[in-house]
């Protein structure tokens, strides 16, 4: 048997298509990535063999067809993505997807049994479609804790920016304190990519550019300023304190919203700019003992302890 994460070539995006052909780039998000180093992660905690471990495109999925695979669904999906190949057995937990792609795929995910949900909307959704679900949350959070926090004082303010609906708002920067914005350095989490779909080598270079965004996060970061669930769910599992600012909400930030305030524009008076860290032990160790569970009866040492 091998065991999946998830890869994203960005391969059947009809938006993403009309940006390539105009303009000869596209925008990776590294968040996704982010997903796939908490997978790694855990299949690591568990003693899954690294050379059992493959990559599997989430663009793609319907159309896998090599060896029988595991997959951990920790992703946002499509319509496109749904059903997957039958060389996948999915492991329930972190799932997300939108509505028309829960409906499209309703028969399918009917003989699926309780989905794992990133999200209440998700879940919600799918018990409408007669469907049983439950809010898991997602694996990020399952992400290592840093070992040697900045002195708050010396460490750095990251802005965590996206584009489009993850673009930073410009009152939440003028609302920043002073100080604060003087020791501030944005960080923009994408990257422009020249091919379309993505190579396997492109898809290893996110992820190995997504490890070091996560390694300078935990290195330097006394504060993370983000409209980013991504940037924001792997920072709180690092233990950096994280102010969450946006300008439209969006029912993919559900959970997370349970253990940070997510903030929306214009006004952003009522910020917290100096919050302390989360504690999530609580949800780290359900996180980690759920997806052993869902995993057990794959694994080559079933019980060992995360």
């Amino acid at each position: 048997m091998l065991y999946g994460v998830i890869g994203f070539s960005y391969d059947n995006f009809a938006h993403t298509r009309r940006v390539f052909a105009r303009t000869g780039v596209h925008s990776a998000n590294l968040g996704d990535n982010m997903q796939t180093l908490a997978v790694r992660h855990l299949y690591r905690q568990l003693g899954v063999p690294a050379d059992r471990i493959v990559r599997i495109d989430r663009d793609t999925l319907r159309d896998y067809d090599g060896p029988q695979v595991v997959l951990p669904m920790n992703a946002a999906f499509r319509g496109a993505h749904l059903p997957v190949s039958p060389k996948v057995t999915p492991l329930w937990i972190g799932f997300h997807a939108d509505e028309a792609a829960l409906v499209a795929a309703r028969d399918w995910l009917a003989t699926q049994g309780v989905i794992g949900c990133r999200d209440p909307a998700t879940a919600e959704t799918l018990r409408t479609l007669g469907i049983p679900a439950a809010v898991t949350g997602c694996l990020t959070f399952c992400l290592p804790a840093r070992q040697a926090p900045p002195n708050p004082e010396e460490g750095r303010v990251l802005i965590v920016k996206g584009k489009g609906p993850g673009a930073m708002p410009q009152e939440a920067l003028e609302a920043m304190p002073t100080d604060l914005l003087q020791r501030s350095e944005m960080i923009v989490q994408r990257r422009d990519m020249a091919v379309l779909p993505l190579t396997e080598v492109e898809m290893d270079e996110n992820d190995r550019i997504a490890e070091a965004l996560l390694q300078r996060y935990h290195r330097t970061a006394s504060l993370i300023v983000t409209p980013l669930h991504h940037a924001a769910a792997p920072a709180i599992a690092a233990g950096i304190p994280v102010v969450l600012v946006r300008n439209t909400p969006s029912s993919r930030f559900g959970f997370l919203e349970q253990l940070v305030p997510v903030h929306i524009g214009p006004d952003f008076g009522a910020v917290d700019w100096r919050p302390e860290p989360v504690d999530i032990s609580a949800v780290r160790a359900r996180l980690a003992g759920e997806f052993q569970r869902l995993l057990a009866p794959w694994l080559s040492r079933p019980g060992v302890s995360t």
